[in-house]
């Protein structure tokens, strides 16, 4: 499992961001689904190839969701990529589900499967959503058809961003801070599971600052994206500053060495001649 899959997996498993996901992207902000409806459930079956070897096969998140009387399999495949046999591949996850209802570990009614794929990749989504659209002849064979729900997190609207409750909403500002061409700011917004929300940062912007913020007991309630990155913003200022006296520390050092005093004063006085020595002693 790659480690932006595991980032993914990790902080969308979690019953609050889960529920979310689909509350906003299916039910465009209404909440109908609550974190304590959902009760976690097998996300992985067994095959047999061509070979007649096992294999197994998991999705990446499914959850029960239970409401009164009603219930449903909620499943989220997460997709860094454009997969032109993505219909295909939900059926056969949806299948599996559909299946698992036959088995006398079932308890209760049989109940419908619905399917999110959230895509994170960059271009958009230009490949089939149903399964005519894969495979065209099926209309002629009055066969019937398979659609499934696909969402470009990083073309979502403000407006839909904004619709979010959980740490996904930072997750989807990031991504569409990303296809616009813009920076990454952050928001005030407080930060439920900062663990997660961290090691999402570090994988998607690898960058391991991320990993080594740290907050005074009395900050630790209310870390946002904010505080988060002044620290990291505040670590490389330091650090370049701490880089920058380290270099000019050298150049002296050259220079005394040489008896070069004109040079060093001249330094010391024009920054471009500074930087025209560093670079000619090649510590630039």
């Amino acid at each position: 499992m790659g480690q932006k899959d595991l980032a993914q997996k990790l902080l969308e498993d979690y019953p609050d961001v889960f529920a979310d996901i689909f509350n906003v992207l299916l039910f465009q902000g209404e909440q109908i689904i609550c974190a304590d409806e959902l009760e976690k459930t097998a996300n992985e079956s067994q095959y047999k190839a061509d070979t007649s070897d096992l294999h197994e096969e998991r999705r990446d998140l499914l959850k029960l969701w239970i409401k009164g009387k009603n219930k449903a399999l909620l499943g989220i495949e997460n997709q860094m990529d454009v997969d032109d046999h993505m219909p295909i591949r939900i059926i056969g996850y949806d299948g599996v589900s559909y299946r698992s209802q036959l088995l006398k570990g079932w308890k209760g009614n049989h109940c419908p499967v619905i399917t999110l794929v959230l895509y994170y990749g960059d271009k958009s989504w230009d490949q089939p959503s149903a399964l005519a659209e894969e495979l065209p002849e099926l209309e002629n064979l009055h066969g019937s058809d398979y659609q499934f729900h696909v969402f470009h997190i990083p073309d979502l609207t403000d407006e839909q961003i904004q619709m979010f409750q959980s740490d996904f909403r930072i997750v989807a500002e990031f991504f569409a801070a990303q296809k616009r061409g813009q920076k990454y700011r952050g928001s005030r917004k407080k930060i439920q599971h900062v663990d997660e929300m961290l090691k999402f940062m570090k994988v998607f912007t690898d960058d391991e600052r991320f990993m080594k913020v740290t907050f005074e007991d009395e900050q630790k309630e209310d870390i946002n994206m904010c505080m988060i990155l002044d620290q990291i913003e505040e670590e490389g200022r330091q650090k370049g500053k701490s880089e920058g006296i380290q270099l000019l520390s050298d150049l002296i050092t050259i220079l005394m060495k040489q008896g070069k005093m004109e040079e060093l004063q001249r330094a010391a006085q024009d920054r471009t001649y500074c930087e025209q020595l560093l670079k000619e002693y090649q510590l630039l």
